[in-house]
């Protein structure tokens, strides 16, 4: 036990270390090559954060865990946007880039539509795994599009960038590299070992699976975030939140609905789905109008959250 207990302490060193190094270049990221936050949040950062739904979903298909496979990913939406983003607004309300948040949030919003379309037929198949892949691409092509074309801000900064590109941006991708690499080592480590310390203080499976498990994956997004608000660099939150939702469907359901077919049960149609739109439209509509995302955005996430883990743990006891 008390080695357990030591694991876990160590996850969550190397989780908090983890994302402070990942929040660090990244900020060093954006500062050298004058790419926005918000930017490089729903790229690099959100591809990143994502890689564990990506492994978990990829390879609970390639067993035959289908349905382990649509869950992790709508489970992972709905935790990123409640839990994470509602953290954050509670925490520290900030205002957004117009043209970037819109473009991001219509994608989603595009993505989430399409998924649930595809989904009528209870099945995403191969043939929709194509379209939700074509998405992607075009998510790719977006995100290339919002990065400025900096004419005479590079003319000016081209010796200082050239100077600095071959030795500091090796360094700082290393860097990042270690922080993903720490975050994701260290979200396991919290994961596993906190199971075996509720288990041993006997609380129900029920309710480990719903808390301990459920946010096992979206740890890296939600620590990265809270990050990155304390250092003062909302935009990179966002970026995140927008970008890994984006990715776990159309990456994350699109790879794993290429591999095997996923059936959609019930309880995803009438209550993940509502859940994960609900929480979407509470994220996107304010924010769309006022172009900034509120305490009491924050607040309502969390509440919303709050009942949809409350549905589930008294769906699970009937």
């Amino acid at each position: 036990m008390i080695f357990t207990i030591i694991l876990f302490l160590l996850g969550f060193v190397l989780i908090t270390k983890g994302a402070d190094i990942f929040i660090e270049s990244t900020i060093s990221v954006a500062k050298k090559t004058n790419i926005p936050e918000i930017v490089l949040g729903a790229t690099i950062v959100s591809l990143a954060t994502t890689f564990p739904e990506l492994t978990v979903s990829a390879f609970a298909s390639i067993q035959g865990h289908t349905t382990m496979s649509l869950g992790n990913a709508i489970g992972s939406i709905i935790c990123n946007t409640g839990l994470a983003l509602g953290l954050v607004a509670m925490i520290k309300p900030f205002k957004v880039d117009k043209k970037i948040f819109n473009s991001k949030a219509i994608l989603l919003m595009i993505s989430v539509t399409v998924l649930i379309i595809l989904g009528m037929d209870k099945t995403i198949g191969r043939m929709d795994a194509m379209a939700l892949i074509g998405l992607l691409v075009i998510y790719m092509i977006n995100n290339y599009n919002s990065i400025p074309k900096t004419g005479s801000r590079r003319t000016s900064n081209a010796a200082n960038i050239e100077d600095s590109k071959s030795s500091d941006m090796i360094k700082l991708v290393v860097m990042f590299v270690i922080g993903i690499t720490m975050m994701i080592i260290g979200s396991r480590l919290l994961v596993n070992n906190g199971i075996k310390i509720a288990e041993v203080l006997g609380v129900p499976q029920a309710v480990i699976s719903l808390t301990v498990i459920a946010l096992g994956t979206s740890l890296p997004e939600l620590v990265s975030c809270l990050t990155a608000i304390r250092k003062s660099h909302n935009a990179i939150s966002v970026g995140n939140i927008l970008g890994a939702n984006i990715l776990n469907i159309v990456s994350v359901i699109g790879l794993s609905s290429f591999i095997n077919d996923i059936p959609i049960l019930k309880q995803t149609s009438m209550v993940d789905f509502p859940f994960m739109i609900l929480l979407l439209l509470i994220l996107i509509i304010p924010t769309f109008i006022k172009q900034k995302i509120y305490r009491f955005q924050g607040l309502l996430m969390i509440l919303t959250y709050i009942i949809y883990i409350s549905t589930l743990y008294f769906t699970y006891i009937d």
